[in-house]
């Protein structure tokens, strides 16, 4: 029997989170799961892995085989069923190419469901891809907090059991019709359901409110730790036995601070409370911080992970939307600027380098 394409679940990037979320949505049997291959090398090492994905958890592993898959890269005319529900975990850098190729296959009666790292890919997507408002799909984001790393390809270790928490988005045109109707929330609600159901993701919905919140938050942690540890090449619960480590996140949080309240507060219908404001107040900002790298004492953070292994990391979607967005709300956002030329320079600074590079900013 034929499944109705509105009830399949596609995914777009399959890094440890997309193999991670295919795999859970698979077992649970909650709706078929699409992988969308777009590269080449995806699907050797598919074939490699037996067409299945392997979650290793407490030492026990789980072989998922019951997934469809697509190359999107081979996409051509006779491939081009609408797409209801995709979830896209690629890089924040490689995002709007990556839908590129699906971008006549989505409209407004689809929904995208953004799990990645930084942010900004959301207004990069809609500028490129979807231009016309009558014919953009819905937006979420989600909020990851599971730990998982690759044992080899298409297997991953669960080691962390987070959650994953899910809420409306929206470009920062925030227009009008970026609010779906009741009469248009099928799709994101089937999505939502469907995620809901798979035990081992944890998911739950926010409001879009309580979302940007979280989203602002986690950046805030991520434009901290993970620039940091990678410069000083340390493990998360390493950064701030250093003393430096400490007066240089105090440093960028006192940027970022003022950025994401500019942005909450810019993005929110109705003006903002105190209570909401305080979110993002530095001693809150550097509480969640110290929490974040406690908790993830022993892990090496994304960035630093990608540094090691030679590949491009996401600090222009991490520190560079800080730059960026200071410079729209008139914040001076220097030392998160400097955290991104070190970063895409590959500097590493041993302790006795920290204060001539950092001078200015720590004389101040």
């Amino acid at each position: 029997m034929n499944v109705p394409t509105y009830k399949t679940i596609h995914i777009l990037g399959l890094g440890n989170l997309g193999k991670l979320t295919a795999h859970y949505l698979a077992t649970s049997k909650s709706a078929p799961v699409t992988l969308l291959l777009h590269r080449s090398e995806q699907v050797n090492q598919w074939d490699e892995a037996g067409r299945s994905i392997t979650v290793t958890t407490n030492g026990h592993s789980h072989i998922e085989s019951s997934f469809q898959y697509e190359k999107t890269f081979e996409s051509g005319p006779g491939n081009a069923s609408q797409i209801h529900n995709l979830i896209v975990a690629t890089k924040t850098y490689a995002t709007t190419e990556a839908l590129r190729p699906l971008r006549a296959r989505l409209n407004a009666d689809s929904t995208i469901l953004f799990l990645q790292n930084g942010m900004g890919t959301i207004d990069e997507v809609t500028s490129s891809l979807f231009t016309i408002p009558s014919a953009r799909p819905h937006y979420y984001t989600g909020i990851v907090t599971h730990g998982v790393y690759t044992k080899r390809s298409f297997s991953v270790v669960h080691a962390g059991h987070g959650s994953i928490r899910v809420g409306a988005a929206r470009p920062s045109d925030k227009r009008e019709y970026l609010t779906p109707s009741l009469a248009r929330a099928a799709s994101p609600k089937y999505l939502l359901q469907c995620l809901c159901k798979a035990p081992g993701l944890s998911t739950s919905e926010e409001s879009e409110e309580a979302i940007l919140r979280i989203q602002l938050q986690k950046l805030a942690i991520n434009a901290v730790i993970n620039p940091l540890t990678t410069i000083f090449d340390c493990l998360n619960g390493q950064l701030f036995d250093n003393p430096q480590g400490l007066v240089l996140s105090r440093l960028l949080l006192s940027e970022i601070s003022s950025v994401i309240s500019s942005v909450f507060a810019s993005s929110m219908r109705e003006k903002s409370d105190g209570e909401a404001m305080s979110n993002f107040s530095i001693p809150i900002l550097e509480q969640i911080v110290l929490e974040a790298a406690n908790q993830t004492a022993e892990n090496i953070s994304s960035m630093r992970q990608d540094m090691l292994n030679g590949r491009r990391t996401e600090i222009d979607h991490i520190n560079g939307y800080i730059v960026e967005q200071g410079a729209k709300f008139g914040v001076d956002c220097s030392m998160n600027q400097m955290m991104v030329q070190l970063i895409n320079e590959k500097r590493k600074l041993a302790d006795a380098e920290i204060p001539e590079v950092f001078s200015g900013a720590m004389r101040d």
